[in-house]
Parts: C-alpha cells; structure tokens; sequence
C-alpha cells in the first residue's frame, strides 16, 4: 500500500522530472526503488511520455512488475531501465508489457539477466526497436540465436552486446542472421570470442550495412583483425575498435 506521503513525494518528482513537453521524464539516479515505481504508475500526466528513463533506481523484481502491468504509458518510445537489479524474475513479465511493441529504444544494461531472462526479451514482440542494449547481462548464446531469428528485431540499427557472455556460438548465429540486415552499431567487446567469430562476421551475407564494430578485449588475434580489416562484406565499415 502507498502512503501519502510517498504519492506526494513522487508527484513532486514527476514535476520536477517532467519536461516542458510532458514526453519525456527524466529520473535516472533518484533511487526511489520499488515503492517508488509502483507510486510512479498511479501519478498524473503517464499517458503523454514518450521518454522514460529509470536509471539507477534500485529497482528489483517486485517493483518492475508495476511498471510491466502498467496500461497507462500508450505512447512509450523509450525506455531506460539500466543500473538496476530486475533480473529473470522481473525481465519476463518487462518483455511481455503491453508498450513493447511500440518501443524503438531500449536500455536494460547491468541487470543481472541472465539466459532465462534473454531469452524472454529475444522472444519478446518487439515490433519497432532500433536501438538495443543489453551490456553486461550474462545472456549468452543460446538468448542472441533467438534474438536473431525474431522478426521483431528487424529495424535495429543499434545492438550492444558487451560482456554479455555470448561466444563463437553466438557470433556464427549472428552472422547469419536475416532479421538484423539494418544493423549499422554492433558492440561485442568483452566476450570471449577467439577467430571463429571474426571469420564469421567477415564473411557474413547478411549483415552488410555494418559501420561501427566494436570487438576490443577478445580474443580474436592477427588473424580475426586480417579478416575484419579485409572483409568484403564489411564495405561500408568506418569504425573498427579492436583494443
């Protein structure tokens, strides 16, 4: 049950946080956990925002799934959920919330989402997203396979994958992929990839669009960083970030 005090307190945030606009609500670092989220969805003015971000909230499990159930936030773009502590527990009910098919922007990163928990938001009906990031959630190959095969996820331009446990496995599925024939930013630093992954990606059909490829702190050698440098399929390659 919410106070009082603490609806007046987050109707004094929302005020605060509000832009002149009334889309976008800004409250990244207010740490108002989970009674203050699930506050949050009772408060006025929900039904505008197009702009959401929860960032660094401690917001867990219990308080994510007022934010899933909410029917309130009809024009939600984008969400910002990072620096948290959700979890499989609370990603699966996230990924299923009636917003997600209008999402274009999603960052979930430093959650501690695991395989189950990726495998829900790779499985989720995504229907607009382009721009995805999930670093340093241990979801791992199995997750990213699924991922893409999701026609849902063929406007993404934009996928960061760092340190988030995905291997050679993961890359040569990637590689293949057809849904993510837009994607332009891929981010996969801090994976334990060695030259099949690089080999995969430099020969790939599919991801041909590719301009920002960031795969620093792997395990790739001369002869991954050869294949990446001379990759045809990678023509339109402008950023290379290897160490």
């Amino acid at each position: 049950m919410i106070t009082q005090t603490k609806m007046e307190y987050i109707n004094r945030l929302v005020a605060e946080c509000l832009s002149e606009e009334g889309d976008s609500l800004e409250m990244q670092g207010r740490f108002i956990g989970d009674e203050g989220l699930e506050a949050l969805m009772q408060a006025d003015k929900l039904e505008g925002i197009e702009n959401l971000d929860l960032t660094k909230n401690n917001i867990t499990h219990k308080g994510i799934l007022h934010l899933a159930q909410s029917n309130r936030l009809v024009k939600l773009k984008r969400l910002y959920v990072g620096e948290n502590t959700i979890g499989d527990k609370g990603v699966v009910p996230l990924s299923q919330a009636s917003f997600i098919p209008n999402l274009v922007h999603m960052d979930i990163r430093f959650n501690q989402i695991g395989p189950d928990g990726g495998m829900a938001l790779a499985q989720g009906p995504f229907k607009k997203i382009q721009v995805f990031i999930v670093q340093e959630n241990p979801i791992g190959d199995e997750a990213l396979k699924a991922m893409a095969m999701n026609p849902g996820f063929m406007h993404v331009r934009k996928l960061n994958m760092f340190r988030t446990a995905v291997t050679d496995q993961g890359i040569k599925n990637l590689s293949k992929s057809k849904v993510f024939k837009k994607l332009k930013h891929l981010n996969l630093a801090r994976n334990i990839l060695r030259v099949d992954a690089a080999l995969a990606l430099a020969n790939t059909k599919t991801l041909l669009n590719i301009e920002t490829l960031l795969m620093f702190d792997t395990f790739i050698g001369d002869k991954g960083v050869e294949a990446l440098l001379k990759s045809e399929s990678l023509s339109k390659l402008k950023t290379l970030r290897l160490t």
